[in-house]
């Protein structure tokens, strides 16, 4: 396998480079000199007809040549920083006007927004000079921008930073990035520089996203944006690290097994339009297209590749040699772009491949022979259940542990449970959610249809996920482990492999088999009657109050759910993927619309997450109050409601917000920061006063108006001057609850009312996450997130 060794050779030359500081015309000059060496030594092998084994002679020059070729490579990639490059300017101590054009969409996140930057000229106080490269800069959040956009942004200009426990300068350096700006002004200029195919391959993406948003609820729609099209912001940092801690992390990437579906679902389809030869190129044509579509990266380059080669392979009617494509493949890709040797991404979708060529076949072998011996009736759909859901998987992660080691610290001993339960049904998830998502562009009703049969895989995935996340020791924390160790385990384990006669280097597809078809359905069934039967019956009214105090930071996020089923929003606080995905786990998957949100502070910290949130979970009414000028979100949210028509009511003194069955929400005052709420039922009262105003309690006497409540929300996260001792003497709450951040940087919540406290039963969002009471009008019980 000549193209193998050839590869690894290449390989290891970007490799080396790297360690040794020098020059492209270096490693020019010495590939020169050993080809002027080879000739030589040929004309003196010919003249003196000295025998030579050809192939032998021919290969090791392939391999000194593709070595020196990966090392120069990788000396020419790297950039050169002179005074027409961004770079250049980095780190000084005053701000820099650059001018560039977006290369890609915005990356938009809870608190900021990055913009990637083709730069154009930069201005350091001089006027415009021409400059080139490329920048990452870190802008506020709320704003929109397009692939394509010119932009003028100021700020200082700074080189990517790095830790110990993470280099972002090395990380962005892969992607041709070497400047960083982490505070700017953005100002749009007039024009598009940005490529027509490009522009409208993203607006499609966008618009793919938008509605795999409004068919889905979250958490499920996060996953399969990140599932299906590369954009795995939107689940909250709790949920990406289950995924983490469980060894699924893989599925929320677009990743070789998700590529291996969509080439197999590609083909199949074109195939019976086109024919053979004809389906595979539509096929591969739909693959490239797909790459593009969800950004490119390395892993998912990599597996279009292979794919691409493997069905050229299979119509043409020979057998792929797997381990020589990948290393070719691999090969190929550094050429392109050397830095994907570091690329975590790469190195993962690289071994897990490795592993699955190297023990699939053997592993499945010896489950096959021990079954048979085991029972001597007809086993075949038990060992293919079991081949294709634990033995595929424990060969990829053999192969993937040791970088899972070295570069997350941490090594998932329950991912070997988890991957079979969650990994069959991945086909289900992709295939049909992207069946629904591609739908809904044409015909939006038909789409939704489909999302509701596709629902159930996806929160199938996500409730696995967590199950096994809460396994106690499941994961194994690690410190940092030696780059000599990973190495020692890669060569022990390809020295025993390749050296263990019962590997075959081909893989044997198996019959498909009726039996396992036919449970597989059935099982699948019976669990979409009962999830559909469970979120049915848990989204309707239950007779039941329920208050749910979101853990918001230092925010407030209150969802009220009534008897009647009628669900309420107050505020939303500042975190858009925290609130899309509490609502979604909550709101009625059928029903995604609030009946109410309340908007009781203006504050921006109390609103940021609304604009985006309630695109996916519109409300019914708005019931306002507070100034709408005090922040950016409160005017977004005003022209939101304005372009929608949706109803805006303005707060208003002793104004009852009817909400059924003798519930009501009651405006006990009511001013420029906002609105004092009480919520009764029955003989159940709660108080929240989340925008209380200077000079509020005094008009309120201090509580002595409102009487005694059941439960207290704390005013501006435990602000002294917001809560004063008499407050909570007069209302004598059974239940003060506290919505504060962990180490809140004002030092919130204040000593003096934690002391004012003492006595009360006391629950903080920081300590105890969600915090949920649960009333009938006249007994109360509370859930929590997490015990303290």
């Amino acid at each position: 396998m000549p193209l193998l060794w050839i590869s690894i050779s290449f390989i290891l030359g970007i490799v080396i480079s790297s360690l040794i500081p020098s020059s492209s015309y270096l490693w020019l000059g010495i590939g020169l000199v050993v080809l002027l060496l080879a000739f030589i030594v040929s004309q003196i092998v010919k003249r003196r007809n000295i025998s030579l084994p050809d192939f032998q002679y021919i290969l090791a020059l392939s391999l000194l040549v593709a070595f020196i070729i990966g090392a120069w490579r990788y000396q020419a990639a790297q950039p050169n920083i002179d005074a027409f490059h961004v770079a250049f300017y980095n780190d000084r101590d005053y701000e820099m006007l650059v001018t560039g054009t977006l290369t890609k969409p915005p990356d938009y996140r809870d608190t900021y927004t990055n913009l990637r930057l083709n730069v154009e000229a930069i201005d350091s106080g001089s006027g415009d000079l021409p400059a080139s490269g490329l920048m990452l800069v870190r802008v506020p959040a709320h704003e929109t921008y397009e692939y394509g956009q010119r932009v003028r942004v100021r700020g200082k200009l700074e080189t990517p930073p790095e830790d110990e426990e993470f280099s972002y300068r090395d990380y962005l350096a892969r992607g041709g990035v070497y400047s960083y700006m982490s505070i700017a002004e953005v100002t749009v200029l007039p024009g598009n520089g940005g490529s027509v195919f490009y522009t409208a391959v993203y607006k499609l993406k966008e618009k793919l996203i938008q509605n795999t948003y409004r068919l889905f609820n979250d958490p499920e729609s996060s996953l399969l944006a990140g599932i299906l099209f590369g954009v795995d912001t939107g689940l909250t940092r709790d949920l990406q690290n289950a995924f983490k801690n469980t060894g699924t992390a893989h599925i929320i990437a677009i990743s070789g097994f998700n590529m291996a579906i969509i080439a197999s679902v590609f083909y199949s389809i074109f195939k019976n339009v086109f024919g053979e030869r004809y389906g595979a190129l539509f096929a591969i044509i739909g693959i490239i297209l797909y790459t593009i579509l969800v950004g490119a990266e390395a892993a998912v380059v990599r597996a279009a590749v292979m794919g691409c080669i493997a069905l050229i392979a299979r119509v043409l009617g020979r057998k792929q040699l797997a381990l020589n494509t990948l290393l070719v493949v691999a090969g190929f890709m550094c050429l392109v772009n050397p830095f994907f040797v570091w690329d975590v991404g790469f190195q993962l979708s690289f071994f897990a491949t490795l592993g699955l060529i190297l023990y699939a076949e053997p592993f499945s072998s010896f489950t096959n022979t021990l079954i048979s011996k085991i029972s001597k009736h007809d086993t075949s759909a038990l060992t293919r259940i079991i081949n294709d859901n634990v033995v595929l998987t424990f060969a990829a992660q053999l192969t993937t542990i040791p970088i899972m080691a070295y570069h997350f610290k941490r090594i998932s001993l329950v991912s070997f449970i988890a991957n079979p339960f969650i990994l069959p049904v991945q086909p289900a998830v992709m295939i049909l959610s992207g069946l629904a998502v591609f739908t809904s562009l044409v015909i939006y009703p038909l789409g939704q249809l489909l999302a509701w049969i596709a629902w159930p895989f996806a929160t199938y995935t996500i409730r696995m996920v967590e199950l096994f996340d809460r396994v106690p020791h499941g994961t194994i924390f690690l410190g940092d482990s030696s780059f000599w160790l990973v190495l020692f385990f890669y060569v022990a384990l390809l020295t025993v492999t390749f050296n263990w006669s019962a590997i075959k280097e081909k893989f044997n597809s198996l019959a498909v088999s009726l039996r396992a078809i036919a449970l597989t359905a059935t099982a699948a069934f019976l669990f979409i009657c009962t999830i559909l039967l469970w979120r049915a019956s848990a989204s309707t009214g239950d007779g039941q109050l329920h208050i749910t105090f979101l853990d918001a930071g230092s925010a407030n996020a209150v969802l009220i759910q009534t008897p009647e089923g009628r669900n309420v929003l107050i505020n939303g606080g500042a975190s858009t993927t925290e609130l899309s995905d509490e609502l979604g786990r909550r709101l009625p998957f059928f029903s995604r619309r609030l009946d109410w949100l309340v908007v009781a502070s203006t504050n921006e910290d109390e609103l940021s997450a609304l604009p985006r949130v309630l695109e996916r979970y519109p409300p019914e009414n708005v019931l306002w109050s507070g100034n709408i000028q005090a922040s950016f979100s409160a005017q977004t949210l005003d022209k939101f409601f304005a372009d929608e028509g949706i109803p805006v009511s303005r707060a208003e003194v002793g104004q009852r917000l009817e909400l059924g069955d003798g519930a009501f929400i009651e405006v006990q005052a009511e001013g420029p920061r906002g609105s004092v709420l009480l919520l009764q039922y029955k003989n159940f009262r709660a108080l929240f006063p989340i925008g209380i105003s200077e000079g509020t309690y005094e008009l309120l006497e201090y509580g002595n108006v409102i009487d005694k409540v059941d439960v207290l929300l704390l005013a501006d996260s435990g602000y002294a001057p917001s809560n004063p001792p008499d407050i909570f003497e007069n209302l004598n709450p059974q239940l003060v609850v506290l919505s504060v951040s962990a180490g809140d940087e004002d030092g919130l919540p204040s000593q003096d009312v934690l002391d004012s406290l003492d006595g009360y039963s006391l629950l903080r969002t920081d300590r105890s996450g969600w915090i949920s009471v649960i009333t009938d009008g006249n007994a109360m019980h509370v859930e929590v997130e997490r015990s303290e």
